[in-house]
């Protein structure tokens, strides 16, 4: 695929029982959520070797969880972004590292979940850390590539793994799959993962829907979920349509 074209959404908002949204999402330049905007939809036309997309929770309980999400999200856009042979671990390690420095002393380290995927020619690789999601529609297959990792011990909601947050070293799941036109990838933050079934993923996307991304939340949010809302929705598309 000589050429990567994109047709994306994504949206996000604050949870009922939310002081502020303590979600963010990373395109580009542009940030949804923690501090930045709420909606974005637009055909793109890759035009880099690479692209990067993010979205990040701030885990609760801890301190300032909307400071950890966009903190999270703009300083991996800024090792991507200066870094001519980008490595997610690195990347990963670094902003840990520098989460940890900000939330030493603290009893509640700021801490925040990562879901993310790196569009490379014909290769996509996912990332993430805690319980935000990821899926791959391949024609009427849907798969969660990513994995909840949470706590085994008794108080079972506990996050293990994150940015920040109090632990030593985050240790990614790292999935490499390829695509082809056609295919769709959906990041979720567990706000709505939770509380949206594969089926409804799936029969989102298929759908004549304007906004997936918007759906997706409205799904979530009618079944229930008080948390923060956000979804992003990539579709593949010929570089001709």
């Amino acid at each position: 695929m000589d050429q990567l074209s994109l047709s994306i959404d994504a949206y996000t908002q604050q949870g009922l029982r939310r002081s502020i949204n303590q979600d963010c999402i990373g395109i580009g330049s542009w940030r949804g959520g923690a501090g930045g905007g709420t909606e974005l939809s637009l055909n793109y036309l890759c035009e880099q070797k690479s692209e990067l997309f993010l979205l990040s929770d701030g885990i609760g309980g801890h301190d300032d969880g909307e400071i950890a999400s966009r903190f999270s999200v703009d300083s991996i856009f800024e090792l991507f972004q200066s870094q001519e042979d980008f490595d997610i671990l690195t990347a990963i390690s670094i902003t840990h590292d520098k989460l940890v420095n900000i939330g030493l002393g603290s009893l509640r380290p700021l801490g925040a979940t990562l879901v993310g995927l790196i569009f490379t020619k014909n290769l996509v690789t996912i990332f993430s850390l805690g319980d935000s999601a990821c899926y791959h529609l391949n024609g009427d297959k849907l798969v969660n590539l990513t994995e909840d990792v949470k706590s085994s011990k008794p108080h079972f909601n506990v996050i293990e793994q994150c940015l920040g947050g109090g632990i030593t070293k985050p240790n990614p799941s790292i999935v490499k799959r390829k695509f082809k036109i056609g295919d769709v990838f959906i990041l979720t933050s567990d706000g709505v993962s939770n509380w949206a079934d594969k089926e409804q993923i799936k029969m989102t996307i298929q759908s004549k829907q304007l906004s997936f991304s918007r759906k997706l939340c409205s799904i979530a949010k009618k079944s229930g979920s008080n948390d923060d809302l956000s979804a992003v929705v990539i579709k593949i598309k010929s570089p001709q349509t």
